[in-house]
């Protein structure tokens, strides 16, 4: 995947200067990434999953997985447990144990809503959790171990999709705007950048000319195509258009690599 590197700083960012939406993952250790699910039963989830750990993958396929099940006595109107940040130092707990880490055990994912928080541990051979859970225990929660018998809907529950990457970067370059006093509520040109071949790329700015978009200016060494949007800068208006971009990228045969544009502060604001 080809990838521009710049700043998320925008406190460093000139006004002109222009702020880039990437998920570009670090360069050592693990990542993570946040994306929301609806269960079965319509309530809202959301996913805490560590991404781009080929042995982790490679356990939550072929391996062992274990959900420890943290019940809250209080909950919210949308099934959403209360503080749950008393339950961090469980899950320090067991990513930090010697024991754990010794017989390869990783904590593969966090997912809250349906009234619980769920820790998913994937590892090569058997393992009791109990003895972790009681040495933890965790106020206004109750915490069990369950191992985890049907694995295909771990495994799409954990997986983020190119989707839910893209928002996520998409997340990280507006929550920058605001820090700056950018709110995204004024329209500006903002651009998108993708990258195949010539022919494609045509094809994909046919497409998305029905959206409003408009080309920019070509790129070359590699390939590609900028195009341009008048548009607000708001996570509304990116989980109705990122969804659009993604899926006209992959049937185009295209790599979308992202977005830029301006920060505008209030004072400039309209």
């Amino acid at each position: 995947m080809i990838k521009k590197i710049f700043s998320l700083i925008i406190g460093l960012v000139a006004l002109s200067q222009p702020l880039v939406a990437q998920n570009d993952a670090a360069a050592d250790g693990d990542s993570w990434i946040i994306y929301d699910r609806v269960a079965s039963d319509g309530m809202s989830l959301v996913v805490l999953a560590l991404k781009d750990n080929p042995q982790a993958q490679t356990l939550l396929q072929t391996g062992h997985a274990t959900a420890v099940v943290c019940r809250a006595d209080s909950v919210s109107y949308m099934g959403m447990p209360q503080d749950i940040a008393r339950l961090y130092a469980l899950e320090d707990r067991i990513a930090a144990d010697a024991a754990l880490r010794a017989a390869g055990a990783i904590h593969i994912a966090s997912v809250t809503g349906q009234d619980q928080r769920r820790i998913f541990v994937v590892h090569p051979n058997l393992l009791d959790l109990s003895p972790i859970l009681d040495a933890t225990p965790i106020s206004g929660y109750s915490c069990a171990a369950e191992a985890v018998v049907d694995r295909l809907p771990l495994i799409q529950l954990v997986t983020p999709t190119a989707i839910d990457i893209q928002l996520a970067g998409d997340q990280s370059v507006i929550m920058n705007l605001e820090k700056n006093g950018d709110n995204g509520s004024a329209a500006r040109k903002t651009d998108f950048w993708f990258y195949g071949p010539r022919a494609s790329l045509d094809k994909l700015a046919a497409d998305l000319q029905t959206h409003g978009f408009s080309v920019d200016h070509l790129v070359t060494s590699p390939e590609g195509i900028v195009l341009s949007r008048e548009m607000l800068v708001t996570m509304a208006t990116f989980r109705t258009l990122t969804p659009v971009l993604i899926n006209a990228a992959q049937n185009s045969g295209v790599q979308y690599d992202g977005w830029e544009t301006v920060v505008v502060q209030p004072s400039t604001q309209p």
